[in-house]
């Protein structure tokens, strides 16, 4: 075989770029997605932690009027104040969630639990009654609700917390952060 020739003097003619690409070769798609699953990540872990800072709310509601520590009425104001926080926040969850529906395996279980509580805030299943309130076997039944709902939350605050460093640590990976 014929020897290769000798590159021009100076080195080769095309210079290889290492490191992150130029910003003027950045691709638009891949900057735009990066920044938008960080955003959307933390909004989903915003609307986690409102969910569960709600439901230990609940739960602590619930513990005071067992112990005599807060009126029924108190009692009855302070649930209805955190069952609309709680919806509120189960909604930011759900359109958070619902564009990675079928990407994304947390997705499917956020929308059926989403489903449980509004089928449950429709039907009126949360509510208390003022005669009903001190009964045990109320405040037990929304106890153990709250406390699935609390475990189900901080689950899904684990897994998100994880998401949000993730999706934050994603813009250094890929050199877009002003900082790099």
């Amino acid at each position: 075989p014929a020897p290769c020739p000798p590159p021009p003097l100076g080195g080769s003619r095309r210079r290889v770029r290492r490191g992150p690409a130029a910003p003027s070769r950045r691709p638009v798609a891949m900057v735009f997605f990066t920044i938008f699953a960080t955003i959307d990540s933390i909004t989903l872990l915003f609307a986690m932690t409102g969910m569960t800072v709600s439901s230990l709310g609940f739960l602590k509601c619930i513990a005071d009027l067992e112990h005599d520590l807060m009126n029924t009425m108190d009692f009855l104001s302070n649930l209805k104040l955190l069952e609309k926080v709680e919806h509120a926040f189960i909604l930011l969850n759900l359109l958070a969630s619902v564009p990675f529906f079928g990407n994304w395996w947390m997705a499917p279980p956020q929308v059926m639990w989403s489903l449980f509580k509004f089928t449950r805030l429709v039907a009126g299943s949360g509510k208390i009654d003022e005669k009903d309130a001190f009964k045990k076997e109320v405040y037990m039944h929304h106890r153990k609700i709250h406390t699935m709902s609390l475990f189900f939350y901080l689950i899904s605050w684990f897994i998100y917390f994880a998401r949000a460093i993730t999706a934050v640590m994603d813009i250094h990976v890929h050199g877009i952060s002003p900082y790099d």
